[in-house]
């Protein structure tokens, strides 16, 4: 009886030995992964600081390129490609030469298709969408507004079916309405509400990914500033 549980201990003992060196092994497979997702995080993380600290043109479109560089190094990010195209599209609403501008915003579409590649119906990347349509609207309202408007009111409307609770769908909806004419049903009573919804979107919403986008609640609160007293 005793040789039976020396041999049944023994056993034990080997069971246990091979599992631990299976989890080792586990783990030192691991840790090469372990370490890439932390180099990604701290270079998205130290650009996405450089991007809030960006103060001209150059800066952010350094940002831009910056991010372009971890998109290629990291190809299984989507992320990175947003912020891309996200700096392009901003950037394009302040420059005054169209050709430079469609440049600009050419760019930034090439990064939301790859992005879509990554990542399949997200709420994030069709508000961005909608805002490279919005761009290309701005380069040339008169000529281009016929051929964009219905573009970005179905990226909008699909951002907020993805995601309804994404409030920066609903501030784009609101500016949207803003610049609609107010015999065409638009204009800042018809924006008001809207842009009070996404104040209220933004109050509750939780996300806790430090990279996950986090712009828009300071230009509701600077829309409805226009606002008071309407």
């Amino acid at each position: 009886m005793r040789f039976l549980i020396l041999i049944s201990n023994k056993h034990n003992k080997t069971r246990n030995m091979k599992k631990s060196i299976l989890l080792l092994a586990v783990i030192l497979m691991a840790l090469p992964a372990m370490s890439q997702g932390r180099k990604y995080k701290k270079s998205m993380l130290k650009t996405m600081e450089m991007r809030n600290d960006a103060s001209d043109r150059e800066s952010a479109l350094d940002c831009a390129a910056t991010f372009e560089e971890i998109a290629e190094k990291y190809p299984d990010q989507w992320i990175p490609h947003y912020y891309v195209a996200e700096i392009l599209i901003t950037t394009s609403f302040e420059d005054q030469d169209m050709a430079r501008s469609d440049k600009m915003l050419e760019r930034a579409i090439k990064h939301l298709d790859m992005a879509e590649e990554l990542v399949q119906e997200e709420s994030e990347l069709e508000v961005m969408k909608a805002m490279y349509y919005i761009g290309m609207m701005s380069a040339d309202p008169e000529t281009r507004g016929p051929m964009y408007y219905q573009d970005a009111a179905m990226s909008i409307e699909k951002a907020k079916e993805l995601n309804p609770d994404n409030p920066r769908a609903h501030f784009l909806d609101g500016m949207m309405a803003l610049n609609m004419p107010d015999f065409m049903g638009g204009g800042p009573h018809a924006a008001k509400p809207i842009f009070l919804k996404a104040a209220e979107k933004f109050k509750n919403y939780e996300n806790d990914d430090p990279l996950w986008p986090s712009w828009g609640e300071d230009l509701v609160e600077a829309e409805l500033d226009k606002m008071k007293g309407n």
